[in-house]
């Protein structure tokens, strides 16, 4: 607890003494929501960190310590307050100073050539970059040697495991989120994107097991959206209509109206699901096969008036 306190004060700028005595040590929740808020804090995701300070706070809404952290993060977010982590180190500060000034080219340079001499930070400056490009082959090497290099934080693997799922390299993505999971119990995103994964290799019973432990996390209408589709792929059509139709007026994508209509088409429900599959052509790319289920849907429905 007193190692993730450092970390995440090293982080904001704030000093927590290594000896001092946290008045929630004993707390395994809040241990777990302050280790991913160092997590988040390290790869500079300031967003996600103060979430969980908020989680800490509303355990212990008198909490000053942590309330402090939060305040000191908001602030660098704002972009007032600047990392220890850059200011200690000229490569990153010069790569941020590029960034500042949409020098992309230059930002990349420093931070390949940093992270080829460099220990974690300079390793995950130049994973986070790469993913935050989409560029996710390039990226790995980087969170690899991230890893390699601290026993003190598991950031690098959720950042490998979200590269290798979007590589489509689901074998690859699985066991390195297992692994985060470990560490980070607490954690709905990493048991989301694992849940991806597993639809993506069949494993639905699986998938749909940590779909649902990651709503029980955070109740989110992206989650909400996994599950209708994880439900819609293991056949439990009905269900996947009721959790799709909830989600339907707030996200209205293509997707959730396709399977929401695909879901009615499998329980018989043609009229429902000729609506539904109407709304997701409207929102979709010009989808043919879209159109074709579209068609196939209103000829039986047709045939049917026939009768």
């Amino acid at each position: 607890m007193v190692m993730k306190k450092l970390i995440l004060s090293l982080i904001i700028a704030l000093t927590l003494t290594i000896g001092a005595q946290s008045a929630f040590a004993e707390n395994e929740i809040i241990e777990d929501y302050l280790d991913i808020a160092t997590s988040y804090a390290v790869g500079g995701n300031y967003a996600s960190a103060m979430e969980y300070l908020d989680k800490i706070l509303l355990m212990e809404p008198q909490n000053k310590e942590i309330a402090g952290l939060k305040n000191t993060l908001r602030q660098m977010q704002n972009g007032r307050i600047i990392s220890p982590m850059v200011k200690s180190d000229a490569k990153l500060s010069q790569a941020q100073s590029a960034k500042a000034a949409g020098n992309k080219a230059v930002e990349l340079q420093v931070l390949t050539a940093n992270a080829n001499t460099g220990g974690y930070w300079a390793n995950m400056f130049a994973a986070d970059f790469f993913k935050n490009a989409k560029q996710y082959s390039k990226a790995i090497p980087y969170y690899q040697k991230a890893a390699n290099s601290t026993n003190s934080s598991s950031a690098p693997l959720l950042g490998l495991g979200t590269c290798y799922f979007y590589l489509k390299n689901y074998n690859e993505a699985y066991p390195v989120l297992t692994q985060f999971i470990a560490h980070n119990q607490q954690e709905s995103y990493a048991y989301a994107m694992r849940a991806r994964a597993l639809t993506e290799m069949g494993r639905y019973n699986d998938a749909e097991t940590d779909i649902v432990t990651a709503i029980a996390l955070e109740d989110s209408i992206e989650y909400r959206y996994l599950e209708g589709l994880i439900l819609f792929k293991r056949g439990n059509f009905k269900k996947a209509q009721v959790t799709l139709e909830k989600i339907a007026p707030q996200i209205q994508t293509s997707d959730v109206y396709k399977f929401l209509g695909l879901s009615y088409y499998a329980t018989g429900d043609l009229k429902n699901a000729l609506l539904n599959l109407d709304k997701a052509i409207l929102l979709s790319n010009d989808d043919n096969d879209l159109k074709l289920k579209y068609n196939e849907v209103k000829s039986k429905l047709t045939a049917q008036g026939q009768k």
